[in-house]
């Protein structure tokens, strides 16, 4: 990661995981969020098609902008704005792979419980810092 020095420094709120879980956590989650797109994309027609692809990719770039602008940046405010985003991305992105795939959304269950842990982390490194 980047900047971990930087991390190192900050006061983090109760419940703060050791690092490692991070690396552990991220993998499965991504795994399991590939399997939710190939089952709703599969399942999906038309329009619905057009529609799950956009919902990922874009939940997908908020998610892979968070660390540049958390850790990159050293600005938690910003990665809260982004992380607030995604969150409502990755609601919108279950609710409709629910209606796709009842998989696909169970999928993304943990998905939405950590990205909704991860707010409550960065929340608490603005407060706390």
């Amino acid at each position: 990661m980047q900047n971990m020095d930087w991390y190192q420094t900050l006061v983090k709120p109760w419940g703060t995981p050791p690092d490692v879980v991070f690396s552990i956590v991220w993998p499965i989650l991504y795994l399991m969020m590939g399997m939710a797109f190939f089952f709703a994309y599969k399942k999906s027609e038309g329009r619905q098609k057009a529609f799950v692809v956009a919902i990922f990719v874009l939940q997908l770039i908020l998610n892979l902008s968070w660390s540049p602008i958390f850790f990159g940046a050293q600005n938690p405010q910003g990665a809260m704005f982004v992380l607030v985003c995604l969150w409502l991305a990755v609601v919108l992105m279950t609710q409709l792979f629910f209606k796709v795939s009842r998989l696909a959304g169970w999928l993304l269950v943990p998905y939405l419980l950590w990205i909704s842990y991860a707010g409550y982390l960065n929340y608490g490194i603005i407060q706390l810092n």
